[in-house]
């Protein structure tokens, strides 16, 4: 039935808590394509720098930042890759929530799992939800897991 799973990871062991939850499911439900999936905005600046060396360091840094979470991305994959699953590692530009949305339409992923970091009151409010934004607007059903502490 899940044929192919979108898996969005922010890079932190909070997020990586759906990983086990990924495996158990892939497993029962005879998944081929695993996608892990990393969200990496553009960096943007306030300040105004005529020489253009404000705008080269920020794009290599942007350039940096796309690198690690590639690395980052592929060293997961290699876990899932050893058992035999097609893994597809995808960086993308566009804030979290539009680029995990957009990836599971334009790719026709059949179900997205993600953990989501529990926020309430006024952080919610500052960082806003993903989850919850994938959650109203996904084009197919959602695996929510609320992971434990970090410790």
């Amino acid at each position: 039935m899940y044929r192919h799973i979108l898996v969005p990871l922010d890079g932190s062991a909070l997020a990586e808590q759906v990983l086990p939850h990924v495996h158990d499911l892939a497993a029962r439900e005879g998944t081929t394509k695993i996608t892990l999936l990393r969200a990496v905005p553009p960096i943007f600046t306030s300040s105004v720098d005529y020489s253009g060396m404000l705008a080269a360091s920020t794009a290599d840094e942007q350039e940096s930042l796309e690198s690690e979470a590639r690395a980052y991305l592929e060293r997961i994959a290699s876990s899932f890759r050893s058992e035999g699953y097609t893994v597809n590692v995808e960086v993308s530009t566009m804030p979290a929530a539009e680029a995990i949305l957009d990836y599971a339409e334009s790719q026709h992923a059949d179900l997205i799992a993600i953990a989501t970091h529990g926020r309430s009151g006024i952080s919610r409010w500052v960082f806003g939800s993903v989850t919850q934004k994938v959650i109203q607007a996904a084009p197919v059903p959602v695996l929510v897991i609320r992971p434990r502490e970090e410790r």
